[in-house]
C-alpha cells in the first residue's frame, strides 16, 4: 500500500473542474478510499490565486477580462500563478503517515526530486531552491504549494515549458517580488508530452505504479462535479475576502 500509486493524466483543460478534482482526490486519499495518486494536468489560460489572497491585490482583473483569462482560486497557499497550455501542472496526493517524520520543506524536496530527475533525463539541469521552487541558473521554472489534512497531503506545482510570459507578467501583479521566471524551452527545445513521459518513467522507478490512465473513479468524478458547481464556479469562492 505504501509504495503503490496511480498515475492520472487528465484530459480536461477547464480550471474549475481541475481545481475541484484536486480537492476531491485529496479528500478520497484522506478517507482511505483511494491510494496515492500522481496527477499531471493542464489548464487553459487562467489566473489561479492561493486560498488566502485577495483577487484585486494580486491579479490584474481588467487584463484578464480583456484577454479571456479565467480567474479562480485553489485550496493551497503560496502565491498567484498563471496557467496556460504551455504549462504542465503536477500533483502528488499521498497518505500523510508516510511523511510524518518530515517537515513541509523536506516534503517539498522529496517530491521535487522526481521532477528534477525527470528533467535531467531530458538534459535539463534543474535544482530546488528554498522554500518551494525549482529553477535553472537561479531563474524560476516551477513554484509549488501544499495542503495537509489529517491523513493525507497534497503537493502540487507548475512547470513552465512554453507558457505565454507576457500574460504571466501582466496577470500576476506581484511577479516582480519573486525570482525571474522563464520557460524551460528558453534553455532547451522540449514539448509537454516529453516532460510527461519522463515524469511517468521516473515515477515507475520510485513507486509501484498500479495503473496509468485518464479515467476517474465514478465517486471521485461525482464529488468533483459537485465541488465544481457549488464552490469553484461561485463568485463567493473566487472573490472571497
Amino acid at each position: 500500500m505504501e509504495n503503490k500509486i496511480k498515475i492520472l493524466i487528465s484530459n480536461t483543460f477547464d480550471p474549475k473542474f481541475n481545481l475541484a478534482l484536486e480537492e476531491a482526490i485529496l479528500n478520497y486519499v484522506n478517507e482511505g478510499k483511494e491510494i496515492n495518486v500522481l496527477r499531471l494536468w493542464i489548464n487553459k489560460k487562467s489566473a489561479i490565486l492561493a486560498f488566502h489572497e485577495k483577487v484585486f491585490d494580486v491579479i490584474d482583473v481588467d487584463y484578464c477580462i480583456a484577454n479571456d483569462i479565467e480567474i479562480n482560486r485553489r485550496i493551497t497557499g503560496g502565491g498567484a500563478v498563471y496557467h496556460d497550455e504551455g504549462n504542465l501542472n503536477w500533483s502528488f496526493f499521498f497518505n500523510r503517515t508516510l511523511f510524518k517524520k518530515l517537515n513541509l520543506l523536506e516534503i517539498y524536496k522529496y517530491f521535487s526530486e522526481i521532477i528534477i530527475s525527470a528533467l535531467e533525463n531530458l538534459g535539463i539541469n534543474t535544482r530546488f531552491y528554498e522554500p518551494n521552487w525549482l529553477g535553472i541558473d537561479g531563474k524560476k521554472i516551477s513554484g509549488m504549494a501544499g495542503y495537509i489534512k489529517n491523513n493525507s497531503l497534497l503537493i502540487h506545482g507548475t512547470l513552465l515549458i512554453n507558457a505565454n510570459m507576457e500574460n504571466l507578467r501582466r496577470v500576476c501583479k506581484l511577479h516582480y517580488k519573486y525570482p525571474p521566471t522563464v520557460n524551460i524551452s528558453d534553455f532547451k527545445k522540449v514539448e509537454i508530452k516529453d516532460v510527461i513521459r519522463e515524469i511517468v518513467e521516473e515515477a515507475k522507478q520510485r513507486f509501484d505504479v498500479m495503473e496509468i490512465n485518464d479515467k476517474l473513479n465514478e465517486n471521485i468524478l461525482k464529488e468533483t462535479i459537485d465541488l465544481e458547481k457549488n464552490k469553484y464556479s461561485t463568485l463567493s469562492w473566487i472573490f472571497k475576502e
